[in-house]
């Protein structure tokens, strides 16, 4: 099983990296026959003899990835996902009986087209590493480890027709995989000994410390998981929405080609585990609805039927369009009429009884479609299992009102951040599985709100301040093979670092992370010009998903001066201005404040119309948005009778719309200001998603490419952060601002984590302006709410109003 990390466990006297008459033992292993840059997925095997009972004690890692098994049994697999400066390697601990017992693993290395875009690599290879008295004989380097190519995964092309950057899929030749090496030493297979590789290198506390030298050969630096194991959960579950007999199949789902009968025969299949056998010619297409957004390993257990082929497929919805074409889905949960498009696995049966079938990679979605050709040999179905894999994050708020459309909408916004939520963020589970630091920092704080975890994000901030380059400007995502830089991202990182302080209270992560506040700010320094203004700086300009705005990119955002860029800059500055005086580094609070000072002063005399009483988007004043208005609000460019006047026109002026993702911003603006109707407004996107079959929030407005962006899970943060009001004023949380703003409600009550572990708890009702209720600090913990512009000093514990 998988145990944390403690300390080094090696003693001073001899240990690796005193090197004194010492002899590093373990090694990187790999295939011997393996050419560089060959994809490879390889079988690793150790049998061994154990005279009694005892407890082992492993460190695994792989370039890329592992499964580790054993005796049969999987521990576990990984690395956590990371960069080659910051590779992470797993500990385990195995409770083993006297005997003989099969350590094994599955490694595999794919090329750049072949692992997902976030899959970074250095050098293949596998490396596991025992404590005590073991270490020379199960270590790879040390030990007498074996290794045999499995040639069965090989590319099965696929028809997506967008940005679809989440690895191969696969071609499964079962014939060709050496069954039974997880737990039998006496497995057929090509077996010869793994080559002995490059010694791994790693930091202080770190069992491979020691071992790095001026010239050494390519090694990824070896790190600590920082985070628990991803869940894998077996589901049996799902709903045959479609089964149909002789093909050739149609591509659109037809009503009259749907078979009762085998719909009933694979519905007692799937949730029943009623083995269920197929004839030989039979030719059979399903369509399964998993009943909700699913990331799975699937896992196919079938008897038989040696080169039957099962195509595997899913999808997110359906597409009322032949080929995808522009995007258009429709009501989610309707299949009929419809066509499938998504990625497929095919794997070709070998015709072994129980044999299971499974994918390197998870596969996400709602929808599944298999397409089944048995050959000459029957073959019997023997289960269906989903694997449901993520984070470990489950919701320990709550929130209820006199409104039940805002409750009712908060189970599909967490389960859209539970699915983008793996090893890192990620933007979405199906087309990129990337973190994006615009949608970390939404997602960021919706943890912050949901659960008192703070090792993932935590970890998310740390990555994109380890993503920095030369021009101190962070990437926009990370870990990505392909590097890729939005200047605004950046700005929104420097506000992420705030963030984990105030909800948080990281100071060590923070105080760490300064240097990088500055390299950005300065980075982004270099791009004011004589006007006083930021000029476009280089890279992808995106803000948001604006239908008139080419790529996202707001007008000037490619050269030029641009508000909104402009905005951003400053709202970044004043967060770097206060994390510099929450460190008592006045002399870098001032710097920043002097340049936020002229850039506000600048961006007010550039953009303000005053015949239209609002900002503009250009230096022209041709064009305005929410998105302009909203950032000036936040940053408070505006003097309060111009401010006043913007206000009343961002309510009521013709101008580009926050879509989803920017809502965020636009929703704390408004509650800023006190315009909470607004705000409820506007939250009757989120709550006639499900009328439209929805199970997760979609990217952008219809037609959107991405059904589950956890972007779009933010009004759960405003529910506590802008209806209830509560805000951080210190470092931790220890002091809260509470602003209830009710708007069209009359009653809110719910909780929400604190950092310390416990949990703020409000139950609050108004009438004729009057609150009434009650508020719970958790003990350490005081506030300040803020009522018709009067102020209480609230204390820890219950608080009567």
């Amino acid at each position: 099983m998988r145990v944390p990390f403690t300390s080094n466990p090696f003693p001073a006297v001899g240990a690796p990296g005193s090197h004194e008459g010492y002899t590093f033992p373990v090694r990187w292993i790999w295939h011997p026959d393996v050419q560089p840059g060959e994809a490879a997925v390889l079988a690793f095997r150790l049998p061994f003899q154990l005279e009694q009972p005892a407890t082992v004690r492993l460190h695994v890692s792989a370039d890329q990835r592992y499964e580790l098994f054993c005796d049969g049994i999987r521990q576990g697999r990984g690395p956590e996902r990371g960069d080659p400066a910051h590779w992470s390697f797993e500990t385990y601990e195995l409770e083993l009986s006297a005997g003989a017992h099969l350590i094994a693993a599955k490694a595999w290395w794919l090329p750049a087209d072949g692992s997902p875009m976030a899959q970074m690599t250095l050098v293949p290879g596998f490396l596991l590493m025992a404590e005590g008295e073991l270490s020379a004989t199960l270590s790879t380097g040390a030990g007498n480890w074996q290794v045999c190519r499995i040639d069965s995964y090989t590319q099965e092309p696929n028809n997506i027709r967008s940005y679809f950057v989440v690895g191969w899929s696969f071609n499964v030749d079962g014939s060709k995989i050496p069954w039974g090496w997880q737990n039998d030493p006496q497995a057929q297979g090509e077996w010869v000994p793994a080559a002995a590789l490059r010694i791994p290198v790693g930091g202080r506390h770190n069992p491979w410390y020691g071992h790095e030298t001026a010239d050494r050969l390519p090694a990824p630096y070896l790190v600590p998981a920082q985070l628990p194991p991803m869940m894998e959960e077996p589901h049996n579950l799902g709903k045959v929405c479609q089964a149909e007999r002789h093909g050739p199949f149609s591509p659109q789902v037809l009503a009259e080609c749907n078979d009762t009968s085998l719909v009933r025969a694979w519905q007692a299949l799937l949730t029943a585990n009623q083995a269920l056998t197929l004839a030989p010619g039979s030719e059979q297409r399903l369509i399964i609805d998993l009943g909700d957004y699913y990331c799975v390993f699937p896992e196919l257990i079938v008897s038989g039927g040696a080169g039957t082929v099962i195509t595997m497929g899913w999808a997110e919805s359906l597409f009322v369009n032949e080929n995808a074409q522009g995007f258009v889905k429709g009501k989610r949960d309707e299949v009929i009429g419809k066509y499938f498009y998504g990625p497929h696995d095919r794997f070709v049966l070998e015709g072994g009884m129980e044999r299971a079938y499974d994918t390197l990679w998870w596969r996400s979605g709602r929808y599944v479609e298999l397409i089944i050709k048995v050959t000459d040999e029957p073959v019997e179905f023997e289960r269906l299992v989903w694997r449901e894999t993520r984070y470990p994050l489950e919701n320990k708020a709550d929130f209820n009102s006199s409104d039940p459309r805002l409750a009712e909408a908060i189970p599909m916004m967490f389960r859209t951040l539970q699915m983008c939520s793996h090893e890192t963020y990620m933007d979405c589970p199906f087309y990129e599985q990337l973190m994006y630091v615009g949608d970390g920092r939404l997602e960021v704080l919706v943890t912050y709100l949901t659960n008192a975890e703070c090792r993932l994000p935590r970890k998310a901030v740390q990555l994109f301040d380890w993503s920095r380059a030369a021009d101190g400007l962070t990437k926009s995502r990370y870990p990505s093979q392909i590097p890729q830089v939005i200047p605004g991202f950046s700005m929104w990182w420097v506000a992420m670092v705030h963030d984990l302080l105030m909800w948080r209270g990281e100071q060590a992560a923070v105080r760490a992370m300064l240097p990088g506040v500055d390299a950005v700010l300065s980075g982004l320094e270099l791009y004011v010009a004589d006007n006083g203004l930021l000029s476009a700086p280089r890279g992808w300009n995106f803000c948001d998903w604006v239908r008139t705005w080419d790529a996202g990119i707001p007008p000037e955002g490619v050269s030029g001066f641009s508000a909104l860029l402009n905005l951003q800059y400053l709202y970044a500055l004043q967060r770097g201005v206060w994390l510099h005086e929450a460190f008592g580094q006045n002399h870098l609070a001032a710097h920043w404040q002097q340049v936020a000072d002229k850039l506000k002063q600048a961006v007010a005399g550039a953009y303000w119309d005053s015949g239209r009483g609002l900002l503009a988007d250009d230096p022209a004043h041709s064009t305005y948005s929410e998105h302009v208005q909203a950032l000036a609000i936040l940053t408070g460019t505006l003097d309060a009778p111009r401010q006043a006047e913007m206000v009343r026109n961002l309510l009521t002026a013709e101008m580009s719309r926050c879509t989803v993702y920017f809502s965020s911003y636009l929703f704390e603006a408004l509650a800023q200001v006190g315009e909470m109707n607004a705000l409820l407004e506007r939250l009757s996107f989120w709550f006639d998603l499900s009328s439209q079959g929805f199970k997760t929030v979609l990217e952008s407005p219809e037609p959107s490419r991405s059904d589950c962006h956890a972007w779009g899970a933010h009004p759960i943060y405003h529910y506590f952060t802008s209806i209830f009001g509560a805000r951080p004023t210190t470092p931790g949380a220890t002091h809260l601002q509470i602003k209830p703003q009710f708007g069209f409600l009359s009653a809110i009550k719910g909780s929400f984590p604190h950092a310390s572990g416990d949990t703020v708890r409000f139950d609050l009702k108004v009438a004729n302006s009057q609150l009434s209720g009650s508020i719970t600090l958790p003990p350490q913990v005081t506030a300040t709410l803020i009522w018709q512009d009067t102020e209480r000093k609230l204390v820890a514990g219950v608080n009567q109003l």
